[in-house]
């Protein structure tokens, strides 16, 4: 897996809020209204980071996982 640390200016703030929610577990609809964004925004954003994680990696890492990992190293840093 790609070292979740590295690729982080890749990622736009929102792009970041929305993998910091994914790692929590929380479905679009979920995210939509605690970021008050519709679903579909939530949608794109979710597309986007994935087709910049596929950027990364080799297609076979899950954008939870990619999250999750990326969560831990956020919460280190703090």
């Amino acid at each position: 897996m790609a070292n979740p640390k590295k690729p982080i200016a890749m990622f736009t703030s929102r792009e970041c809020e929305i993998i910091s929610l994914i790692a929590q577990g929380l479905p679009s609809r979920a995210i939509a209204d605690r970021l008050c964004l519709s679903t579909e925004t939530v949608k794109s954003h979710r597309k986007n980071i994935i087709r910049k994680i596929s950027e990364l990696t080799d297609g076979s890492t899950a954008l939870l996982e990619f999250a999750i990992a990326y969560e831990r190293e956020r919460e280190k840093s703090l």
